[in-house]
């Protein structure tokens, strides 16, 4: 089942969608929000011919032979992909039979998405009496300038048209009452990248008021997020709330993210130490952050062990023992015709401990993986199966 890709990558710039779900780790490592412009990125590959394929999955990363995402592809031979800009990206499709077995990667497609920065993080506005503040972060990669777009109405820039404010990160001005909206972009000197989400904002009224007791709850990789909303007159509370994310206390290089008016989310969080806060915004502007917490990335579950077999005639039952936590979100069999090898059998059994199937007579090595997000274990001890 050898899938190859044809040597035509095309994309385009500019998109506003959100990416797919299962490309929220790429988005964290190329340090970009979900919510922002993505690349449009379209894949094609040529069909398998031979009788056993059913349909194709495709798997992106940021360094080459390391997936960090998957995106089911079906039975069809291409798929846009919405990437965001500043890195590059590794692309391959896998093709899988009617028991999900799969077959070897094509050959790996490159796309290179650096020409452009980011779009800024943490676009956010503070407001005092009559006068606005603007702040952002610099993006991955840096910039050398500015631009912002400003207006009365969502999507206008009657008070501001790609304003060149400089390699600055703060931008203040004195604005009548009203409603105004506004969206930032970081150049270089490839031009403009994409557009930050916009953001509105209301001069006239009192501040908004801000989130509590941020904590974080754990399973496998998912941690949940929660905080308390405020208390207080309906105009003073956020109608959305923002998680931000960074590297370093205080940061939020990693993402900023608009999660709307809810008070807890789940994230697939990759490895790593991240430091985590959230602020509600409105029309009025953004809340002071919560407390800060430091989230702590997990890795790839612990080798499952103890594994056995037992059974009569051609029908093998296998059981293994879970490895230690709950990292784990499934178990993959392989087996091979010589120690080490995985060349007869690598199937995938979900989150059990325990599998029975009929085998045709030899002599099979097998062995247990645990799996997550993040890839799978090391093996467990390797079994001869004799039939």
């Amino acid at each position: 089942m050898q899938s190859q890709f044809r040597r035509k990558v095309v994309w385009g710039r500019g998109t506003r969608r959100a990416a797919a779900v299962a490309l929220s780790a790429l988005l964290v490592l190329a340090g970009a929000s979900s919510a922002l412009a993505q690349v449009n990125v379209t894949a094609e590959w040529d069909p398998n011919t031979d009788p056993y394929t059913v349909g194709y999955r495709v798997a992106v990363g940021i360094s080459p032979g390391v997936y960090v995402a998957e995106v089911e592809a079906g039975s069809q031979t291409r798929i846009s992909l919405n990437l965001p800009p500043g890195a590059i990206y590794y692309v391959v499709v896998r093709a899988y039979n009617v028991a999900g077995q799969f077959g070897p990667p094509s050959n790996e497609a490159a796309i290179d998405l650096r020409s452009l920065p980011l779009a800024p993080p943490d676009f956010r506005v503070s407001v005092s009496g009559s006068r606005a503040t603007l702040m952002w972060n610099p993006p991955a990669g840096g910039a050398t300038q500015y631009l912002l777009y400003a207006g009365s109405a969502p999507g206008a820039v009657d008070i501001a048209n790609a304003l060149n404010v400089g390699n600055v990160l703060t931008v203040s001005g004195d604005l009548p009452p009203g409603v105004y909206y506004a969206r930032l972009r970081a150049a270089n000197g490839s031009g403009a990248g994409p557009f930050t989400p916009e953001i509105s904002f209301q001069i006239g009224g009192g501040p908004v008021l801000g989130p509590a007791n941020l904590s974080a709850n754990w399973q496998g990789t998912v941690a949940t997020l929660s905080w308390t909303a405020p208390t207080g007159a309906p105009a003073d509370l956020p109608t959305s709330y923002v998680v931000a994310a960074g590297s370093t206390p205080g940061a939020s290089n990693v993402a900023t993210v608009n999660v709307g008016n809810v008070t807890s989310v789940s994230v697939d969080v990759p490895p790593g130490t991240y430091y985590v806060r959230v602020y509600g915004v409105s029309a009025r502007g953004a809340s002071t952050p919560s407390n800060e917490i430091t989230v702590q990335g997990r890795g790839v579950p612990a080798n499952p062990h103890s594994l056995s077999a037992s059974g009569l005639g051609s029908t093998v039952d296998l059981q293994w023992a879970a490895p230690p936590g709950s990292l784990h979100a499934g178990f993959v069999i392989e087996a091979g015709s010589a120690p080490g090898l995985a060349n007869l059998w690598t199937l995938p059994v979900g989150n059990v401990t325990s599998f029975s199937t009929s085998v045709p007579p030899g002599t099979y090595y097998v062995r247990v993986r645990a799996v997550n997000a993040r890839g799978a274990s090391g093996p467990s001890n390797e079994i001869v199966v004799r039939r």
